[in-house]
């Protein structure tokens, strides 16, 4: 998390499988985070990966679906994720694995400006 928004990098073979080095994501387009199960978060999930790879249950990385809908995810075996939820293009989520998924969720959440303020009032 820095003061502009919020920077995953990928790692290793993460970066072969993700199809990127990692993704910034401007805390302007960031509408909340939250943890979500990997069998939930996978419902919710476009089929189609482009490019990207799945394999249940042991690898899911890379770029899902298409327009609106599009999702980025690098997940291993975890089975709570965390999901950071965006607004514009080019997604409108990020599933990730990490250490502490309920903990990263609220340090994003608390870095979020108040909604509904004018900008020169936050």
């Amino acid at each position: 998390m820095t003061e502009h928004g919020v920077l995953l990098r990928f790692t290793g073979r993460d970066r072969l499988y993700a199809c990127r080095g990692g993704v910034f994501l401007p805390i302007d387009r960031v509408l909340g985070a939250r943890t979500l199960e990997r069998r939930d978060a996978v419902l919710a999930s476009p089929r189609v990966h482009l490019p990207g790879i799945s394999v249940p249950r042991v690898l899911r990385a890379g770029a899902y679906g298409v327009g609106e809908r599009r999702q980025l995810w690098m997940v291993h075996a975890a089975t709570t994720l965390l999901a950071i939820y965006l607004r514009g293009e080019p997604f409108h989520r990020v599933v990730v694995e990490v250490d502490d998924p309920a903990g990263l969720s609220k340090i994003i959440n608390d870095a979020l400006p108040p909604r509904g303020l004018p900008p020169g009032r936050r």
